[in-house]
């Protein structure tokens, strides 16, 4: 009789002991390939968001300042040509050695995507040129110049500039369109592994599942807020875990887009100090709040005659000195929601609470009379003037820059609104302007 055949392993009768071994072991396995799979998949998100704010975001911000620079440059161009001022020629170098730096930003992004990168090209070398025409002056050579070569070699470069944001802009688009997709494959994948678990009576498998779940629910509802251009948003992910990191890269994205969004619409380019849609909107939330507070109007004495004097480039000194003084002045003296805005030329404002104001105004003008020599030459600043004709033609001495601080308290008025207080500054404007040296006035009166 032939010896029957074995049982192969799977056949032997298993103990209690192995089939609990049995299960935990599978429980175990469906717990750790789900945990390993959220980690992974909650790793390529993080990736991918972190992609998002370092590379895409970054890049298309520097194309664009790209963009902002050469119209920048075509406009100083102009405005040369125009004017036959060669002090224009700084500004102009500025602009190109900023042009330079962008570029160099633009080419240490690592780009995952092969886009069409800007060639060299010859509008670096056709730029220079043109310094040089305007910095000798040779006006009709420089228009010839900018007509014929410069202008078409820009407008070309132009576009191959605005080719690039548009590739930037599509790959932008389909990162944030991938991401909600990825986290809702994510989704699916780890449900599933969960739900196994779940049916072997895994209750840690269901709380990680829970967590999960509305983890992704909410940073896939950020993510598309953020690809609809919704910057106000912040996912309620607490924790210092890979969720919380995850949301809070979130949150400093959407923060920075924003700021970089209003900065670069209101910033004055001399001062980086905000500009007047920022001053208006801030004066009107003050008004229709029925706060009260100081309209500081501040303005150079002479400054016209400075600028023929020195040049262009010594008046924009002077402008972003005095900006550095307000800004010192409140910080020392104001409160922490003061504003300093530049409204254009020598004219700024601050505003602040009515017990600040005089307090400000005198460190203002303390500051800049004590500062302001320093922009002189050795002998006007020891004449303590210097003689030049006046914008009739007439010649006459004038004596180094002064500050006029003119101060409306919005309380004091019956109706107040950015208007009524433009006028009643310029109201005092005028008067201080009629005196000697650096001066403030504040108008106390009240219902007028």
């Amino acid at each position: 009789m032939s010896a029957s055949a074995p049982k192969p392993f799977l056949f032997f009768p298993l103990s209690v002991s192995r089939k609990i071994l049995g299960g935990y072991l599978l429980v175990s396995l469906f717990s750790l390939a789900a945990v390993i799979y959220s980690l992974t998949a909650l790793n390529d998100q993080t990736a991918l968001s972190r992609r998002l704010v370092q590379v895409d975001f970054r890049g298309l911000t520097l194309v664009q300042e790209l963009i902002r620079n050469l119209l920048t440059q075509e406009r100083i161009e102009r405005q040369a040509l125009i004017l036959k001022d060669a002090a224009l020629v700084e500004l102009y170098n500025s602009r190109r050695k900023e042009y330079d730096e962008l570029r160099q930003a633009l080419a240490r992004l690592p780009f995952g995507t092969p886009f069409s990168l800007l060639p060299e090209g010859d509008i670096r070398e056709l730029s220079a040129r043109m310094a040089v025409l305007l910095e000798k002056k040779q006006w009709k050579e420089a228009g010839a110049f900018s007509q014929k070569e410069l202008a078409p070699a820009r407008g070309s470069h132009l576009d191959q500039v605005r080719n690039l944001q548009r590739q930037l802009q599509e790959s932008l688009d389909a990162s944030l369109q991938a991401l909600p997709e990825s986290s809702l494959r994510a989704y699916r994948t780890t449900l599933l592994l969960f739900f196994v678990g779940l049916l072997l009576a895994s209750l840690v498998a269901g709380r990680l599942l829970y967590k999960f779940n509305e983890s992704l629910r909410l940073l896939t509802r950020a993510t598309h807020q953020l690809s609809e251009g919704n910057f106000d948003l912040s996912p309620a992910l607490e924790g210092e875990d890979e969720f919380g990191q995850l949301a809070q890269h979130f949150s400093a994205m959407a923060e920075k887009l924003k700021e970089l969004d209003q900065d670069s619409l209101d910033a004055s380019p001399l001062t980086y100090l905000p500009g007047n849609r920022r001053i208006e909107k801030e004066l009107l939330r003050r008004v229709e709040k029925g706060i009260s507070f100081a309209n500081i109007y501040i303005d150079l004495d002479n400054f016209k005659a400075y600028n023929d004097r020195y040049g262009f480039q010594a008046g924009s000194n002077v402008i972003y000195h005095t900006g550095q003084i307000l800004q010192n002045a409140v910080a020392d003296l104001g409160n922490r929601d003061d504003l300093v805005g530049h409204i254009g030329g020598d004219d700024y404002v601050v505003l602040s609470t009515p017990e600040k104001a005089e307090a400000i105004a005198r460190q203002i003008i303390a500051e800049f009379d004590r500062t302001i020599p320093d922009f002189y030459s050795e002998k006007d600043r020891t004449a303590g003037s210097f003689s030049a004709a006046d914008r009739f033609g007439t010649v006459r001495v004038f004596p180094l820059l002064t500050v006029s601080v003119a101060c409306v308290i919005s309380g004091n008025l019956k109706n107040p609104s950015p208007q009524a207080i433009s006028r009643e500054c310029a109201r005092l404007k005028k008067h201080l302007k009629n005196l000697p040296g650096s001066n403030y006035l504040i108008d106390r009166r009240a219902n007028r």
